[in-house]
Protein backbone atom coordinates (compact mmCIF):
# COMPACT_ATOMS: atom_id res chain seq x y z
CA UNK A 1 0.00 0.00 0.00
CA UNK A 2 1.27 3.29 -0.71
CA UNK A 3 0.47 6.28 1.89
CA UNK A 4 -0.64 9.77 1.50
CA UNK A 5 0.41 13.07 1.70
CA UNK A 6 -0.98 12.96 5.24
CA UNK A 7 0.14 9.36 6.05
CA UNK A 8 -3.57 7.68 5.65
CA UNK A 9 -3.66 4.22 5.43
CA UNK A 10 -1.76 4.52 8.85
CA UNK A 11 -0.07 1.22 8.03
CA UNK A 12 2.24 0.56 4.75
CA UNK A 13 0.54 -3.04 4.50
CA UNK A 14 -2.13 -5.33 5.92
CA UNK A 15 -2.31 -9.01 6.59
CA UNK A 16 -5.78 -10.52 5.42
CA UNK A 17 -7.41 -13.50 6.75
CA UNK A 18 -7.40 -15.84 4.36
CA UNK A 19 -8.16 -19.93 3.15
CA UNK A 20 -5.48 -21.25 0.91
CA UNK A 21 -7.27 -22.85 -2.12
CA UNK A 22 -4.07 -24.54 -3.43
CA UNK A 23 -1.79 -23.56 -6.33
CA UNK A 24 -1.23 -20.00 -4.92
CA UNK A 25 -4.98 -18.82 -4.97
CA UNK A 26 -6.93 -17.59 -1.29
CA UNK A 27 -10.31 -16.73 -0.67
CA UNK A 28 -10.48 -13.56 1.79
CA UNK A 29 -12.12 -14.56 4.66
CA UNK A 30 -12.24 -10.40 6.46
CA UNK A 31 -13.00 -7.46 5.51
CA UNK A 32 -10.13 -5.72 4.45
CA UNK A 33 -9.37 -2.35 6.56
CA UNK A 34 -6.92 -0.36 4.31
CA UNK A 35 -6.77 -2.23 1.34
CA UNK A 36 -8.32 -1.36 -1.62
CA UNK A 37 -9.63 -3.07 -4.91
CA UNK A 38 -9.94 -6.55 -2.56
CA UNK A 39 -13.14 -7.74 -0.52
CA UNK A 40 -14.51 -10.26 1.59
CA UNK A 41 -14.88 -13.89 -0.33
CA UNK A 42 -12.89 -12.77 -3.70
CA UNK A 43 -10.09 -15.34 -5.09
CA UNK A 44 -7.08 -13.64 -5.44
CA UNK A 45 -3.20 -14.93 -6.19
CA UNK A 46 -0.43 -14.56 -4.19
CA UNK A 47 3.39 -14.83 -4.60
CA UNK A 48 5.77 -15.77 -2.06
CA UNK A 49 7.68 -12.65 -0.64
CA UNK A 50 9.96 -13.63 2.29
CA UNK A 51 8.07 -16.98 3.42
CA UNK A 52 5.13 -14.92 2.92
CA UNK A 53 1.79 -15.54 0.72
CA UNK A 54 1.73 -11.22 -0.56
CA UNK A 55 -1.28 -10.53 -3.06
CA UNK A 56 -0.76 -9.97 -6.59
CA UNK A 57 -4.10 -10.16 -8.23
CA UNK A 58 -7.76 -10.57 -7.76
CA UNK A 59 -8.65 -13.93 -10.10
CA UNK A 60 -12.29 -13.98 -9.02
CA UNK A 61 -14.55 -12.05 -7.47
CA UNK A 62 -17.36 -12.93 -4.39
CA UNK A 63 -19.18 -10.59 -5.26
CA UNK A 64 -19.08 -8.37 -2.28
CA UNK A 65 -18.15 -4.43 -1.54
CA UNK A 66 -16.18 -2.77 0.71
CA UNK A 67 -16.70 0.35 2.25
CA UNK A 68 -14.86 2.34 5.56
CA UNK A 69 -15.93 4.63 7.50
CA UNK A 70 -13.92 7.48 9.88
CA UNK A 71 -16.56 8.29 13.09
CA UNK A 72 -16.03 11.76 14.40
CA UNK A 73 -17.52 10.75 17.88
CA UNK A 74 -16.42 7.33 19.03
CA UNK A 75 -19.78 7.01 20.87
CA UNK A 76 -21.14 6.82 17.71
CA UNK A 77 -19.27 3.58 16.71
CA UNK A 78 -22.54 1.14 17.94
CA UNK A 79 -24.96 3.01 16.33
CA UNK A 80 -23.26 3.12 13.41
CA UNK A 81 -22.56 -0.60 13.14
CA UNK A 82 -26.03 -1.36 14.18
CA UNK A 83 -27.67 0.35 11.62
CA UNK A 84 -25.28 -0.95 8.77
CA UNK A 85 -26.01 -4.70 10.33
CA UNK A 86 -29.88 -4.16 9.73
CA UNK A 87 -29.15 -3.02 6.04
CA UNK A 88 -27.66 -6.97 5.85
CA UNK A 89 -24.10 -5.53 5.98
CA UNK A 90 -21.52 -6.84 8.45
CA UNK A 91 -18.74 -4.81 9.92
CA UNK A 92 -15.61 -4.57 11.52
CA UNK A 93 -14.08 -2.67 14.11
CA UNK A 94 -10.50 -1.80 13.83
CA UNK A 95 -7.56 -1.28 16.04
CA UNK A 96 -8.47 2.51 15.41
CA UNK A 97 -11.51 3.11 17.44
CA UNK A 98 -13.65 5.37 15.46
CA UNK A 99 -12.42 3.28 11.89
CA UNK A 100 -15.29 0.93 10.99
CA UNK A 101 -15.08 -1.06 7.85
CA UNK A 102 -18.09 -2.51 6.35
CA UNK A 103 -18.58 -5.20 3.83
CA UNK A 104 -21.57 -5.28 1.54
CA UNK A 105 -23.05 -8.86 0.44
CA UNK A 106 -24.53 -9.31 -2.44
CA UNK A 107 -27.79 -9.50 -0.81
CA UNK A 108 -27.55 -6.12 0.65
CA UNK A 109 -28.68 -3.15 -1.17
CA UNK A 110 -25.37 -0.57 -1.95
CA UNK A 111 -27.41 2.09 -2.62
CA UNK A 112 -29.19 2.33 0.58
CA UNK A 113 -26.15 1.88 2.37
CA UNK A 114 -24.97 4.95 0.48
CA UNK A 115 -27.91 6.64 1.00
CA UNK A 116 -27.57 6.20 5.11
CA UNK A 117 -23.64 6.58 4.93
CA UNK A 118 -23.77 10.05 3.05
CA UNK A 119 -27.08 11.66 5.48
CA UNK A 120 -24.73 10.93 8.34
CA UNK A 121 -21.52 12.27 6.14
CA UNK A 122 -23.63 15.63 5.42
CA UNK A 123 -24.48 15.34 9.32
CA UNK A 124 -21.00 15.64 10.30
CA UNK A 125 -20.66 12.34 12.24
CA UNK A 126 -18.44 10.69 9.94
CA UNK A 127 -16.67 10.47 6.45
CA UNK A 128 -16.53 7.53 4.37
CA UNK A 129 -14.88 6.07 1.36
CA UNK A 130 -15.45 3.34 -1.12
CA UNK A 131 -12.54 0.53 -1.08
CA UNK A 132 -13.61 -1.63 -3.43
CA UNK A 133 -17.13 -1.97 -4.85
CA UNK A 134 -16.65 -4.01 -8.15
CA UNK A 135 -18.74 -2.56 -11.22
Amino acid sequence: MTQDEDGYPPASGETLWATALGDGTYRIDNIPFFATGVSLGDVVEAEMIDGLPTFARVRRRGGHATLRVAVVEVATVPELRSAVEALGCSTELSHLPRLVSIDVPPSASLETLRAYLVAGSGQGRWDYEEADVPA
